[in-house]
This record gives structure tokens, sequence and C-alpha cells, in this order.
């Protein structure tokens, strides 16, 4: 995740800049890639980004 000036396409949050309501919450976002299954890691970013979701709702 980078900022929006250095080509980022997404913030802290997951959210996409420039569209709301929108979150990227997937491999694609990591920095770098690795070279071994990369399921946990993944599984890791969804549970982090639904609590970041559940939280941003008061749920």
């Amino acid at each position: 995740m980078l900022p929006l000036e250095d080509g980022g396409v997404v913030d802290s949050r997951l959210r996409v800049y420039g569209v709301q309501g929108l979150r990227v919450i997937d491999s694609s976002i990591m920095p770098t890639v690795l070279d071994v299954n990369i399921a946990g890691p993944v599984y890791v970013l969804g549970e982090h980004g639904a609590t970041m979701i559940k939280k941003d709702r008061g749920i």
C-alpha cells in the first residue's frame, strides 16, 4: 500500500483512492509476491479486511 502520490491504489484501510465504498482485499495489494503458497497470508488479509469493515460500520 502506497500513498496515492507514489502510485498507490489503496490506503491503509484497503479503500481504493477516489472510489467511495470500494475496498480491495486480496493478494494484489501485497507489496511483494511470495514464492511460496500464499493461501495463509491471503486468509489473514481477508480476516483483517473484514475486521476493518466491521469496525468502520460499528458492527
